[in-house]
């Protein structure tokens, strides 16, 4: 296999959050590209300043240093004040901060900056477990409410596939299997939300995502989203994810049916699904280190910003006629799948992305 030279850099450069090292006299001896621009400085001018002359007193970064030295291990802190007269943003920024001493020469320490946008972000799984939490006992009673008419639903549409009338094209047919269809998902979901309300897990099988959106969309078509006109853009490339079928249907309608609610009919609502990349650079053995991401986004408006930070909450909506468990529900199942729901806004475009783990590629022994 070819070699590839300075690998170590391009790996470094490749990562786009802040990284730096300093030596034992806290000299900056190394800094990535995301460094650089965090900094707004040069790898050059920074090369062997000291750390305090980039972040001044009382900045507790330097005092942190000592820890990993002297226990040669890892040390983290959240929601640190980081003041430097470089930084954009007045010069103040508040990160999560990660040092770790080099295997080999303990005294220097690698330094990662999170800026605090990114670590809200990386701090949301366990923002999607809670509220997966808070609706484990919603869910034994919203499994229970859903039975009876669930079952009135089905036996009506079997009437309706076996009334042997005359239909255009088979339109009622098709009405009838769509029926039938969603209430056997439907009661499969109120058994797993029983399931998952007695503490079960679920258990992940093969899926193509794409499959899954085209479903879902069908079902949109005929009830809240027609009229609407979808963009797709799917990359056909990415592999199976490993999900439950009916809850991923349940995640992504709501998600969908969101967005059309924000939405003119005259607007598109966008698709797309890609590898999650903040989550793919996730170094991790485990099998939730890939990600697949569907994005779906409108322009319909920005969301208010005091519900920005419980948008995901139960019971928290902006809509005068919510209930405020779309959402919510979509975090509960994104957490059940290890995987993480993100919301981001820019200019003028609303987007809600569900991340969920791929399946896992087999390594053969001995390869």
């Amino acid at each position: 296999m070819l070699a590839i030279p300075n690998l170590s850099d391009v790996i470094l450069h490749s990562i786009n959050v802040p990284i730096l090292v300093v030596d034992g006299d806290n000299r900056l001896i190394e800094a990535n590209s995301a460094a650089e621009e965090f900094l707004q400085m040069g790898r050059r001018s920074l090369m062997h300043q000291p750390l305090r002359q980039i972040f001044p007193p009382p900045c507790v970064l330097e005092e942190m240093l000592e820890k990993p030295r002297q226990t040669a291990s890892s040390v983290s802190d959240q929601n640190i004040e980081i003041i430097s007269p470089n930084i954009a943003r007045q010069g103040r920024v508040w990160v999560n901060l990660h040092l770790s001493p080099l295997l080999d020469r303990p005294e220097h320490v690698v330094i990662l900056l999170q800026p605090h946008a990114l670590a809200e972000r990386l701090r949301g799984q366990e923002q999607f477990r809670g509220t997966a939490r808070q609706l484990s006992s919603f869910g034994a009673m919203l499994a229970h409410e859903m039975k009876t008419p669930l079952a009135g639903i089905r036996g009506a549409a079997e009437l309706l596939a076996n009334s042997g009338g005359p239909n255009s094209e088979g339109g009622a047919d098709r009405l009838a299997d769509l029926i039938i269809a969603e209430s056997d998902r439907m009661t499969n979901l109120v058994a797993r939300m029983e399931s998952l309300s007695a503490g079960h897990s679920i258990t992940p099988k093969p899926l193509n995502i794409h499959e899954v959106i085209d479903h879902c969309l069908n079902l949109a078509g005929q009830s809240f989203g027609a009229g609407y006109v979808f963009e797709k853009n799917f990359d056909p490339s990415l592999p199976e994810v490993a999900g439950d079928r009916d809850l991923l249907i349940q995640a992504l309608t709501n998600i969908i049916k969101n967005a059309c609610e924000a939405s003119d009919k005259k607007d598109e609502i966008m698709i797309k699904t890609s590898y999650s990349l903040g989550e793919k650079l996730r170094l991790s053995a485990d099998k939730k280190g890939a990600m697949l991401g569907v994005a779906v986004g409108n322009r319909g408006g920005a969301i208010p910003p005091e519900l920005k930070p419980r948008i995901f909450d139960p019971f928290v909506t902006s809509k005068a006629d919510g209930g405020g468990l779309g959402l919510a529900l979509v975090a509960s199942i994104a957490a059940e799948h290890g995987g993480s729901v993100d919301l981001h806004e820019a200019d003028g475009l609303t987007m809600f992305q569900l991340n969920v783990p791929i399946v896992p590629i087999a390594v053969e022994e001995g390869a």
